[in-house]
Protein backbone atom coordinates (compact mmCIF):
# COMPACT_ATOMS: atom_id res chain seq x y z
CA UNK A 1 0.00 0.00 0.00
CA UNK A 2 3.05 2.52 1.15
CA UNK A 3 4.27 1.92 -2.62
CA UNK A 4 1.24 2.63 -4.12
CA UNK A 5 0.71 5.37 -2.16
CA UNK A 6 4.18 6.95 -3.06
CA UNK A 7 3.48 5.70 -7.15
CA UNK A 8 0.31 7.91 -6.99
CA UNK A 9 2.19 10.94 -4.70
CA UNK A 10 4.84 11.20 -7.89
CA UNK A 11 2.59 11.06 -10.67
CA UNK A 12 0.33 13.60 -8.66
CA UNK A 13 3.74 15.55 -8.02
CA UNK A 14 4.53 15.68 -11.49
CA UNK A 15 0.74 16.90 -12.96
CA UNK A 16 1.13 19.80 -10.46
CA UNK A 17 3.76 21.33 -11.68
CA UNK A 18 2.24 21.48 -15.05
CA UNK A 19 -1.09 22.43 -14.07
CA UNK A 20 -1.74 26.21 -14.64
CA UNK A 21 -4.75 26.72 -16.18
CA UNK A 22 -6.64 24.00 -16.08
CA UNK A 23 -7.49 21.12 -13.83
CA UNK A 24 -6.07 17.40 -14.67
CA UNK A 25 -8.00 14.48 -13.69
CA UNK A 26 -6.06 11.54 -11.97
CA UNK A 27 -8.46 9.47 -10.47
CA UNK A 28 -12.23 8.91 -10.70
CA UNK A 29 -15.30 10.98 -10.01
CA UNK A 30 -15.97 10.74 -6.06
CA UNK A 31 -19.30 9.47 -5.12
CA UNK A 32 -19.90 12.05 -2.30
CA UNK A 33 -21.65 14.75 -0.25
CA UNK A 34 -20.62 18.14 -0.03
CA UNK A 35 -22.05 19.76 3.28
CA UNK A 36 -21.70 23.65 3.89
CA UNK A 37 -22.44 25.59 7.19
CA UNK A 38 -21.74 29.10 7.39
CA UNK A 39 -21.45 30.88 10.61
CA UNK A 40 -22.89 34.10 11.93
CA UNK A 41 -18.97 35.84 10.73
CA UNK A 42 -19.06 34.79 7.04
CA UNK A 43 -17.06 31.72 7.45
CA UNK A 44 -17.74 28.52 5.77
CA UNK A 45 -17.37 25.08 7.18
CA UNK A 46 -17.36 22.54 4.72
CA UNK A 47 -17.09 18.49 4.97
CA UNK A 48 -16.99 16.60 2.04
CA UNK A 49 -18.60 13.12 2.75
CA UNK A 50 -16.83 10.74 0.49
CA UNK A 51 -18.14 7.47 0.09
CA UNK A 52 -15.04 4.50 0.29
CA UNK A 53 -13.14 4.88 -2.47
CA UNK A 54 -12.71 0.86 -2.49
CA UNK A 55 -12.12 0.05 -5.87
CA UNK A 56 -10.08 2.66 -7.97
CA UNK A 57 -8.39 5.92 -6.32
CA UNK A 58 -10.90 9.55 -7.01
CA UNK A 59 -9.66 13.02 -7.27
CA UNK A 60 -12.17 15.28 -4.85
CA UNK A 61 -12.18 18.91 -6.04
CA UNK A 62 -12.55 21.66 -3.37
CA UNK A 63 -14.13 24.73 -3.21
CA UNK A 64 -11.62 27.67 -4.30
CA UNK A 65 -10.62 29.58 -1.26
CA UNK A 66 -8.39 30.48 1.48
CA UNK A 67 -8.82 27.28 3.20
CA UNK A 68 -7.95 27.08 6.80
CA UNK A 69 -8.01 23.88 9.36
CA UNK A 70 -7.46 21.41 6.39
CA UNK A 71 -7.59 17.51 7.46
CA UNK A 72 -8.59 14.57 5.83
CA UNK A 73 -9.58 11.15 8.33
CA UNK A 74 -12.16 8.70 8.39
CA UNK A 75 -15.35 8.44 10.06
CA UNK A 76 -13.46 8.13 13.53
CA UNK A 77 -11.13 10.79 12.79
CA UNK A 78 -8.29 9.02 11.91
CA UNK A 79 -5.92 10.05 9.54
CA UNK A 80 -5.68 8.88 6.04
CA UNK A 81 -3.02 8.98 3.42
CA UNK A 82 -3.75 11.42 0.59
CA UNK A 83 -2.14 13.61 -1.80
CA UNK A 84 -3.15 16.79 -3.58
CA UNK A 85 -3.22 18.07 -6.81
CA UNK A 86 -2.71 21.52 -7.68
CA UNK A 87 -4.74 23.66 -9.17
CA UNK A 88 -8.48 25.83 -9.48
CA UNK A 89 -9.66 24.22 -7.55
CA UNK A 90 -6.93 22.22 -5.39
CA UNK A 91 -7.68 18.54 -5.37
CA UNK A 92 -7.06 15.90 -2.71
CA UNK A 93 -6.37 12.12 -4.48
CA UNK A 94 -7.47 9.50 -2.44
CA UNK A 95 -6.26 5.47 -3.12
CA UNK A 96 -8.65 2.83 -2.87
CA UNK A 97 -9.41 1.10 1.00
CA UNK A 98 -11.90 -0.57 2.53
CA UNK A 99 -13.15 2.34 5.09
CA UNK A 100 -17.02 3.17 4.70
CA UNK A 101 -16.09 6.97 4.91
CA UNK A 102 -13.33 9.82 4.00
CA UNK A 103 -13.81 13.38 5.35
CA UNK A 104 -12.36 16.12 3.62
CA UNK A 105 -12.77 19.51 6.02
CA UNK A 106 -11.70 22.60 6.03
CA UNK A 107 -13.14 26.10 6.79
CA UNK A 108 -12.91 29.08 3.92
CA UNK A 109 -12.54 32.31 6.04
CA UNK A 110 -14.84 35.44 5.41
CA UNK A 111 -16.02 33.81 2.20
CA UNK A 112 -19.10 35.49 2.43
CA UNK A 113 -19.09 39.10 2.47
CA UNK A 114 -21.08 41.74 4.89
CA UNK A 115 -22.05 44.87 3.10
CA UNK A 116 -25.15 47.25 4.71
CA UNK A 117 -26.81 44.53 6.22
CA UNK A 118 -26.88 41.75 3.64
CA UNK A 119 -24.76 38.85 2.93
CA UNK A 120 -23.21 37.85 0.00
CA UNK A 121 -21.94 34.64 -1.52
CA UNK A 122 -20.55 34.12 -5.12
CA UNK A 123 -20.20 29.81 -4.77
CA UNK A 124 -19.54 28.07 -7.24
CA UNK A 125 -19.59 24.34 -6.91
CA UNK A 126 -16.71 21.72 -7.62
CA UNK A 127 -16.71 20.55 -10.76
CA UNK A 128 -17.37 16.75 -9.91
CA UNK A 129 -20.06 17.94 -7.35
CA UNK A 130 -24.13 17.14 -8.02
CA UNK A 131 -25.51 18.92 -5.16
CA UNK A 132 -24.59 21.16 -2.29
CA UNK A 133 -25.98 20.98 1.21
CA UNK A 134 -26.13 24.47 2.65
CA UNK A 135 -26.83 25.38 6.29
CA UNK A 136 -27.36 29.04 7.09
CA UNK A 137 -26.80 30.97 10.17
CA UNK A 138 -29.49 31.01 12.79
CA UNK A 139 -31.67 34.17 12.29
CA UNK A 140 -31.65 33.58 8.87
CA UNK A 141 -34.96 31.81 7.17
CA UNK A 142 -35.22 33.37 4.36
CA UNK A 143 -32.72 33.06 1.82
CA UNK A 144 -32.62 35.17 -1.68
CA UNK A 145 -30.79 33.47 -5.01
CA UNK A 146 -30.78 34.40 -8.92
CA UNK A 147 -29.09 37.47 -8.34
CA UNK A 148 -28.11 39.40 -11.62
CA UNK A 149 -27.95 43.03 -12.50
CA UNK A 150 -31.80 43.27 -12.26
CA UNK A 151 -32.53 43.81 -9.10
CA UNK A 152 -35.99 42.94 -9.50
CA UNK A 153 -35.45 38.81 -10.79
CA UNK A 154 -33.83 38.09 -7.36
CA UNK A 155 -36.12 35.14 -5.78
CA UNK A 156 -36.52 34.34 -2.20
CA UNK A 157 -36.53 31.02 -0.51
CA UNK A 158 -38.40 30.12 2.87
CA UNK A 159 -35.93 28.06 4.93
CA UNK A 160 -38.13 28.13 8.24
CA UNK A 161 -35.23 26.01 10.36
CA UNK A 162 -33.97 23.67 7.19
CA UNK A 163 -31.25 23.92 4.84
CA UNK A 164 -31.51 24.25 1.50
CA UNK A 165 -29.79 21.58 -1.01
CA UNK A 166 -28.27 23.20 -4.22
CA UNK A 167 -28.23 21.63 -7.61
CA UNK A 168 -25.87 22.81 -10.46
CA UNK A 169 -23.59 24.73 -11.41
CA UNK A 170 -23.50 27.38 -8.41
CA UNK A 171 -25.26 30.32 -7.22
CA UNK A 172 -24.93 33.81 -6.03
CA UNK A 173 -26.98 33.70 -2.41
CA UNK A 174 -27.66 36.85 -0.30
CA UNK A 175 -29.16 37.02 3.02
CA UNK A 176 -30.08 38.83 6.23
CA UNK A 177 -29.76 37.82 9.74
CA UNK A 178 -32.44 38.52 12.29
CA UNK A 179 -34.19 41.29 9.24
CA UNK A 180 -36.17 43.95 10.68
CA UNK A 181 -40.21 42.90 11.05
CA UNK A 182 -42.98 45.57 10.84
CA UNK A 183 -46.35 45.16 11.81
CA UNK A 184 -48.63 47.18 10.67
CA UNK A 185 -52.55 46.53 12.33
CA UNK A 186 -55.63 47.07 10.14
CA UNK A 187 -59.12 47.42 11.44
CA UNK A 188 -61.87 46.42 9.58
CA UNK A 189 -65.38 45.96 10.81
CA UNK A 190 -64.48 44.64 14.29
CA UNK A 191 -61.46 42.82 13.32
CA UNK A 192 -58.16 43.82 13.06
CA UNK A 193 -55.40 42.21 11.05
CA UNK A 194 -51.70 41.94 11.02
CA UNK A 195 -49.82 42.55 8.03
CA UNK A 196 -45.93 41.71 8.49
CA UNK A 197 -43.21 43.56 6.35
CA UNK A 198 -39.73 42.43 6.47
CA UNK A 199 -36.86 44.72 4.71
CA UNK A 200 -34.11 47.11 6.03
CA UNK A 201 -35.68 49.96 4.51
CA UNK A 202 -38.02 52.29 6.92
CA UNK A 203 -41.32 51.54 5.56
CA UNK A 204 -44.53 53.79 5.45
CA UNK A 205 -47.83 53.33 6.88
CA UNK A 206 -49.70 51.04 5.49
CA UNK A 207 -53.72 51.31 3.31
CA UNK A 208 -56.05 48.96 2.86
CA UNK A 209 -58.30 49.77 0.02
CA UNK A 210 -61.27 47.01 0.16
CA UNK A 211 -62.78 48.59 -3.25
CA UNK A 212 -59.46 47.99 -5.38
CA UNK A 213 -58.30 44.86 -3.20
CA UNK A 214 -55.08 46.28 -2.27
CA UNK A 215 -52.89 47.21 0.41
CA UNK A 216 -50.66 49.81 -0.03
CA UNK A 217 -46.69 51.55 1.71
CA UNK A 218 -43.95 53.14 0.69
CA UNK A 219 -40.53 52.23 1.31
CA UNK A 220 -37.16 54.72 1.32
CA UNK A 221 -34.55 53.10 -0.18
CA UNK A 222 -34.47 51.09 -3.96
CA UNK A 223 -33.54 47.41 -4.90
CA UNK A 224 -34.37 46.24 -0.65
CA UNK A 225 -35.50 43.27 -0.19
CA UNK A 226 -39.51 43.05 0.86
CA UNK A 227 -41.56 40.54 2.03
CA UNK A 228 -44.72 40.92 3.03
CA UNK A 229 -46.70 38.55 5.38
CA UNK A 230 -50.01 39.18 4.12
CA UNK A 231 -53.15 37.52 6.56
CA UNK A 232 -55.22 35.32 3.23
CA UNK A 233 -58.28 36.44 5.64
CA UNK A 234 -57.71 40.31 4.43
CA UNK A 235 -56.11 39.81 0.92
CA UNK A 236 -56.22 36.84 -0.87
CA UNK A 237 -54.24 35.94 -3.82
CA UNK A 238 -52.65 35.18 -6.14
CA UNK A 239 -51.20 38.92 -5.99
CA UNK A 240 -50.00 41.84 -8.46
CA UNK A 241 -47.74 44.31 -7.32
CA UNK A 242 -47.00 47.58 -8.57
CA UNK A 243 -43.96 49.83 -7.30
CA UNK A 244 -45.45 53.73 -8.60
CA UNK A 245 -47.69 52.27 -10.11
CA UNK A 246 -45.33 49.91 -12.58
CA UNK A 247 -45.82 46.66 -12.53
CA UNK A 248 -42.45 44.40 -10.69
CA UNK A 249 -41.83 40.66 -9.93
CA UNK A 250 -43.21 38.82 -7.15
CA UNK A 251 -42.83 35.26 -5.97
CA UNK A 252 -45.36 33.89 -3.42
CA UNK A 253 -42.85 31.57 -1.90
CA UNK A 254 -44.38 30.14 1.51
CA UNK A 255 -47.74 29.87 2.79
CA UNK A 256 -48.07 28.75 6.53
CA UNK A 257 -52.21 28.57 6.32
CA UNK A 258 -53.42 31.54 7.41
CA UNK A 259 -50.73 33.88 6.28
CA UNK A 260 -48.78 34.43 2.52
CA UNK A 261 -45.39 35.64 2.06
CA UNK A 262 -45.12 37.47 -1.20
CA UNK A 263 -41.33 38.32 -2.03
CA UNK A 264 -40.40 41.20 -4.28
CA UNK A 265 -37.03 43.45 -4.67
CA UNK A 266 -38.24 46.54 -6.79
CA UNK A 267 -35.63 48.36 -8.17
CA UNK A 268 -36.67 51.90 -7.34
CA UNK A 269 -38.04 53.37 -3.88
CA UNK A 270 -41.31 54.89 -3.52
CA UNK A 271 -45.28 53.27 -2.99
CA UNK A 272 -45.98 49.49 -3.01
CA UNK A 273 -48.80 48.58 -3.84
CA UNK A 274 -50.12 44.82 -3.44
CA UNK A 275 -53.44 44.07 -5.45
CA UNK A 276 -55.30 40.60 -4.50
CA UNK A 277 -58.07 38.19 -6.21
CA UNK A 278 -60.32 38.12 -3.22
CA UNK A 279 -60.71 40.46 -0.27
CA UNK A 280 -62.27 40.66 3.59
CA UNK A 281 -66.28 41.53 2.91
CA UNK A 282 -67.58 44.85 3.19
CA UNK A 283 -69.63 43.29 6.09
CA UNK A 284 -69.44 39.78 8.33
CA UNK A 285 -70.49 36.67 6.44
CA UNK A 286 -73.03 35.53 8.73
CA UNK A 287 -75.02 38.25 7.07
CA UNK A 288 -75.38 37.31 3.03
CA UNK A 289 -75.76 33.70 4.47
CA UNK A 290 -78.58 34.74 6.72
CA UNK A 291 -80.48 36.73 4.02
CA UNK A 292 -79.69 33.55 1.86
CA UNK A 293 -81.83 31.32 4.65
CA UNK A 294 -84.61 33.86 5.43
CA UNK A 295 -85.54 33.88 1.52
CA UNK A 296 -85.49 30.22 1.32
CA UNK A 297 -87.93 30.11 4.46
CA UNK A 298 -89.69 32.88 3.12
CA UNK A 299 -90.26 31.05 0.15
CA UNK A 300 -91.68 27.95 1.62
CA UNK A 301 -93.83 29.78 4.13
CA UNK A 302 -94.94 31.61 0.39
CA UNK A 303 -95.63 28.45 -1.31
CA UNK A 304 -97.74 26.98 1.78
CA UNK A 305 -100.24 29.94 2.32
CA UNK A 306 -103.36 29.61 -0.03
CA UNK A 307 -104.59 33.01 -1.83
CA UNK A 308 -108.19 33.24 -2.81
Amino acid sequence: MIRLFLVFAVLTSILSTSVAFGQVSVGEPPNEDLVISIDENGTAHVTHNVIGPLLNPVQVDMITGNMTNFSVTDQNGGQVQYSTVSGQPMAVLLLPSDRNMTLIKYDLPNVVSFNNGIWKWKYFDPPDVQFTDFHFPKGADIIWSNITDDPSTARPVYLGEKGLRQVGNGFTVEYIINEPLTVQSIQWQDKTYNVGIRTLANVGSGIFDQSTMSYSFSIDQPSSYVTVIMPKELLWGPYQTLINSKNTLTTEFHDNGTHTWIGLRPTNNGTIQITGTSVVPEFPLFVPLAIAISAVVGFRFFNKLNFK
